[in-house]
């Protein structure tokens, strides 16, 4: 049997989604290899490129049945890829700048002799086990400085959503910064009674 052409296999996923997808998943077969290695090429590491083809894919399925024929299809599935591919290197950035903020803290505060490198350290542990959906809008706002519209137009996400997200960050890292003091106090407590 012949194979469908993208026109062919665009208009069938068209008429399916959202809840047919033999369309669209043979479309998501098809061009998987490709997307990969376009995003493979622009990102430069194998994790990168495959959250992605994720989110590519991801993107069709919503979009897909707004798309216009007016360009071939794969120079449709190409803008999105570029567009996936850009979304993570903004991410790194924002990873790179924090991990670069806490550097020059850290070196800022030992040189003038500030609170306890122990503390910074506690501190840039918890941040790292905040979700990323939760820790990169915090540190954007308190390590970057950066406004909630910024926020929002550097994720893409609605000025509220940028709020909501440094709100529940703050709150989740206050949570975890309690339950370590707890834990130390517990230590300190039970080391207290061995002691006696």
């Amino acid at each position: 049997m012949q194979s469908k052409s993208d026109n062919e296999l665009v208009a069938q996923a068209q008429r399916e989604l959202p809840y047919g997808t033999s369309g669209y998943n043979q479309l998501v077969r098809r061009y998987t290899p490709h997307v990969f290695q376009r995003s493979f090429r622009i990102l430069q590491a194998r994790d990168d490129a495959d959250d992605a083809v994720q989110e590519v894919f991801l993107a069709v399925f919503r979009s897909l049945p707004k798309y216009k024929p007016d360009k071939p299809f794969l120079h449709w599935l190409n803008v999105v890829t570029l567009n996936a591919c850009r979304m993570i290197l903004r991410k790194r950035q924002t990873e790179q700048k924090r991990r670069d903020a806490v550097r020059a803290d850290e070196s800022a505060q030992s040189e003038e002799g500030l609170p306890d490198p122990t503390l910074r350290q506690t501190i840039t542990l918890l941040l790292d086990d905040l979700p990323p959906a939760n820790r990169i809008p915090l540190l954007m706002r308190f390590v970057d400085g950066h406004s909630y519209a910024e926020i929002a137009q550097e994720l893409e996400i609605s000025e509220s959503a940028a709020k909501m997200r440094v709100s529940r960050g703050s709150k989740r890292l206050r949570e975890l910064w309690e339950a370590t003091l707890a834990e130390a106090d517990e230590t300190l407590e039970n080391r207290g009674q061995s002691d006696e």
